[in-house]
């Protein structure tokens, strides 16, 4: 697991596809109690309490990506509230600076001097690959299709 302060009251959290084995992913609720059970956990460590959005961005082939972002603490003394959206089945791409990582990919980009590789069923043993590159989904994703060129 990967926690990574985004900014102040943000966190992202990255749950590789190995800590979960366990969990139907296609089972919103089994991924929404999962997803409270982790940040429950790390509760104390985060120091969170308050009103929290929590998205889930689920791939089957890499793993949960999970975005949590303050609402509200007024009225939150010593709780926490997490609204929990799951996107299912979203891309994730990998992004590097290497193109030899990602030259068998069928789906590629070039964006702001990087290499972006869509993870799907014929990029084989990414996860072995992780420490030359990371990766990217949601919004990042938007902006690499929108604005990206098609290798």
């Amino acid at each position: 697991m990967n926690i990574k302060l985004n900014a102040k009251d943000s966190y992202k959290f990255f749950i590789n596809k190995y800590f979960f084995k366990d969990i139907n992913v296609d089972e919103k609720e089994q991924i929404v109690d999962f997803v409270k059970e982790v940040v429950l956990k790390k509760r104390k460590i985060l120091n969170l309490r308050g009103f929290y959005k929590v998205i889930v961005y689920v791939n089957k082939k890499v793993g949960i990506f999970i975005d949590i972002t303050k609402l509200e603490d007024s009225s939150y003394f010593n709780n926490l509230d997490l609204r929990v959206i799951v996107n299912s089945n979203s891309e994730v791409y990998f992004e590097t600076e290497d193109y030899f990582l990602i030259e068998k990919a069928k789906e590629k980009y070039f964006y702001n001097n990087k290499f972006y590789a869509l993870i799907d069923e014929e990029f084989d043993n990414i996860l072995e690959r992780v420490e030359f590159g990371r990766f990217i989904y949601g919004e990042e994703v938007i902006n690499v299709l929108a604005s990206g060129v098609i290798l």
